[in-house]
């Protein structure tokens, strides 16, 4: 990777947040450019120093609980020297050589190699503004690069990120997703997280996001509960931060399927279902629970995530053989899910071939064929109409077989004269125009 100039630091700068890190950086920039390094060195600690300090205001301001106990004891110690305590003093030196530590461990502000960078910063800066740390005679000579270096990694863990990470990040982030109003659309979602403080995220902050988006939408009385938003967001984080997020889903997901009560395990499901590589991320244990689930469980259970679960390809056979035990009253149910239709028409077919009765064969008709007829094929169609002749099906003279036929010519899923012969083999010749009988 081609080394930051001068030039792209200068316009890095241009992220700092506020105008005060702009103030406090530009003159860090101006020591740098005077060959003063030390200077440099240390008035970027001065900007980080002050800036942190203003993110703890902001955060105790908008009623950050940890964020107010820091602060009054900050303005505790600058009462202090204000009032010429010496004991003042020393508690704000204390605090100033503490703060990294606070914000990191208190706060979660930082990762673990943005504390690094910015303790080398604090240590360099020790090393340029006391004499007394160095061989007498041999003051402290960074280098350029190193000046630079802490100029862009002020910039970048400190100066241009919100003063919200951590804990504070997480429950803004989960007052956002739980809102009424946060979008269901992966794209849409996307665009709101993009323009949130998951923007810039650590990577425990992603871990975090991820986490409360799972646990909180199957956890009862959670501001997420059973929120469909859940999944979107979860996908367009996934989009952000792929591998951090596939992680943490392979990880949690697998937890819940095999901890979570069996009340909740169709939620689970749905969850899994929505979640964008959410089956591809179970281990096997887990997998084979889902195919036992939809096997097994309620009808009313299975119906919930049904829909979803037929988009995984794996789980056909398992949706289909389900489909295959359900009473006519219930495969309408089935066929009323636009996503369920290809998968109940075996079952539809069969119940059409069954029917021994015009009743019936009405009932079918309606209820579970004419539904369907935009997936039916030319050899579904034709197996219909041979069901009086191959399985004694009462079709010809029911109202919904004539219904049925007359839809079919209307497709044009097969020539006329193709469905005229057919249904004269097959004891509908009354349904073959009068003009085109033979």
């Amino acid at each position: 990777m081609k080394s930051e100039t001068l030039a792209d630091i200068e316009v890095l700068s241009l992220q700092c947040r506020s105008d005060q890190s702009k103030t406090y950086i530009s003159e860090a920039l101006l020591c740098y450019r005077s060959g003063a390094y030390r200077a440099s060195i240390v008035t970027t600690w001065i900007a980080v120093v002050f800036d942190l300090i203003d993110k703890i205001r902001e955060l105790a301001l908008a009623g950050d609980a940890i964020a107010k106990e820091i602060e009054d004891k900050y303005e505790n110690y600058i009462a202090q020297i204000e009032q010429g305590n010496q004991q003042g003093i020393q508690n704000a030196l204390e605090f100033e050589r503490n703060i990294l530590d606070i914000c990191k461990d208190k706060l979660q502000f930082f990762d673990a190699q943005q504390f690094i960078d910015l303790t080398r910063l604090r240590e360099d800066r020790h090393r340029c503004a006391h004499p007394s740390f160095q061989q007498s005679g041999v003051p402290y000579s960074p280098s350029a690069e190193q000046a630079r270096l802490h100029i862009r990694n002020a910039i970048v863990d400190v100066l241009s990120q919100p003063p919200i990470q951590g804990k504070a990040a997480l429950a803004e982030l989960k007052r956002m997703v739980a809102s009424d109003y946060f979008p269901t659309d992966d794209g849409k979602a996307l665009q709101q997280l993009n323009s949130s403080a998951f923007s810039s995220a650590t990577d425990a902050l992603v871990r975090g996001f991820v986490d409360q988006l799972i646990f909180g939408f199957l956890t009862k009385g959670d501001e997420l509960y059973l929120k469909s938003q859940v999944a979107a967001s979860i996908n367009a984080a996934s989009e952000m931060y792929p591998v951090i997020v596939e992680d943490r889903k392979r990880k949690q997901l697998n937890k819940i399927m095999s901890g979570v009560d069996d009340d909740m395990f169709p939620a689970c499901i749905w969850l899994v279902a929505y979640i964008n590589q959410g089956w591809d991320v179970l281990d096997e244990a887990s997998q084979e629970k889902v195919k036992i689930f939809i096997e097994v469980a309620t009808l009313e259970d299975v119906l919930a995530v049904l829909g979803p679960l037929s988009k995984i390809p794996w789980l056909d056979d398992s949706i289909a053989s389900r489909i295959n035990t359900l009473t006519f009253d219930d495969l309408v149910r089935v066929i009323e899910i636009p996503d369920l239709r290809t998968l109940a028409k075996e079952r539809a077919l069969h119940y059409l071939s069954q029917a021994g009765s015009w009743d019936r064969a009405n009932s079918v008709f309606s209820k579970a064929i004419l539904p369907i007829l935009d997936i039916l094929d030319r050899g579904d169609i034709e197996n219909i109409i041979k069901m009086p002749t191959e399985h004694g099906a009462d079709l010809p003279g029911a109202h919904g077989y004539g219904l049925f036929i007359e839809k079919v010519r209307e497709s044009g899923k097969i020539d006329s004269m193709a469905l005229n012969q057919l249904l004269q083999e097959n004891g509908a010749s009354y349904l073959v125009p009068q003009t085109e009988r033979a």
